[in-house]
């Protein structure tokens, strides 16, 4: 009776066994069935980019920009026929989040940013293609300029160690098509930068004639041009070169019946150092440095007044601002008086 009931529970214990191995079995086919078959059906986690426009008729009067490469993680599902027509899409770079941004009229500001909503239904795909966002909806900001037109002056960008003169540029302005606070502020549009190169064989001088693009941006944005090319002439000379220019004489510019006789303290107080910049083939430029004593406020004893200068043509002063010239004011000589008085006219 004993070795009956071992034997009975021994056969229990192994159908056990077996139903157990065969319900696992049947579950672990269900999980390969069921990603199988999504595997087929359905295309995960998928970052597709986002495409914002205006509508046909506000393309001409706004500019939408979005920052960077905006792109949003979707996952779609549906019939295997349909899947693979949608990978093919997705291969071919076909498949984007479009979305045609209307312009209220109550927005009046030259710029505004405002949030853009991302939905399923703006992401085309086959019939019977399920869309699916890792959100429900996703927001990308979307910044709008006002476009507006200005007509304004070319300005020559050029590279190379040259001095230009005689520039002329043909048509000197022109029509310049951006964002309306951009071009409120602006107050040339440049060239592309234009390589110029200095006189060879000795030459001094030369001539040079070219064409050139204007820039598609300003400030980082972009604007149209008309016409896009200018022409331009100049003369080329070489690259500029400092000169050193010590013990320049300063004169007084006095006016009629100056009551004051005006003189330096010492010698050297009346003459200064100089720093130009002029065509590197010149010689010493000459100078002329003055007090001007017409029409300044001045008193008796030591002033001081800015020093006005006369430069040749092409050159310019290195220091952003002329010394400042101290000099005393002084009556003149009673006898040194008379003698003018008496002086035959």
């Amino acid at each position: 009776m004993v070795r009956w009931l071992k034997t009975f529970r021994s056969t229990v214990r192994l159908r056990q066994l077996a139903l157990e191995m065969l319900v696992a079995l049947s579950l672990a086919f269900l999980v390969w069935l069921y990603a199988h078959s999504r595997s087929q059906n359905s295309i995960d986690h998928v970052s597709i980019p986002v495409h914002i426009e205006l509508t046909p008729a506000q393309r001409d009067h706004f500019l939408a920009e979005v920052g960077g490469s905006p792109h949003i993680t979707v996952s779609f599902s549906g019939s295997s026929s349909r899947i693979r027509e949608l990978r093919r899409m997705l291969q071919r770079g076909l498949v984007k989040a479009t979305h045609t941004l209307t312009v209220s009229e109550e927005r009046t500001a030259p710029s505004f940013t405002d949030n853009i909503t991302i939905g399923p239904s703006d992401i085309p795909v086959p019939y019977g293609i399920v869309v699916e966002l890792g959100e429900r909806y996703v927001q990308i900001p979307v910044t709008v300029h006002r476009l507006v037109e200005r007509t304004l002056p070319v300005k020559l960008d050029y590279s190379g160690e040259v001095y230009l003169s005689q520039l002329k540029i043909e048509p000197a302005a022109v029509l310049v098509r951006g964002p309306k606070h951009v071009l409120d502020q602006a107050q040339f549009i440049a060239t592309q930068t234009y390589a110029l190169a200095a006189p060879t064989d000795g030459a001094r001088v030369i001539e040079a004639r070219g064409q050139v693009d204007l820039v598609g941006e300003m400030e980082g944005r972009g604007v149209k041009t008309t016409p896009r090319q200018v022409a331009f002439r100049c003369k080329v000379q070489p690259r500029l070169r400092s000169f050193e220019m010590s013990d320049v004489p300063v004169r007084f510019l006095c006016p009629p019946n100056f009551p004051w006789h005006a003189r330096f303290d010492t010698e050297q107080q009346g003459k200064v150092k100089l720093r130009l910049v002029g065509p590197a083939g010149e010689e010493n430029p000459p100078v002329l440095a003055f007090v001007d004593l017409t029409g300044a406020q001045l008193f008796r004893g030591r002033n001081l007044v800015p020093l006005r200068l006369q430069l040749p043509k092409n050159f310019t002063l290195v220091q952003s601002t002329p010394p400042v010239i101290a000099f005393q004011l002084e009556e003149p000589d009673r006898q040194e008086t008379i003698e003018k008085k008496n002086e035959p006219r």
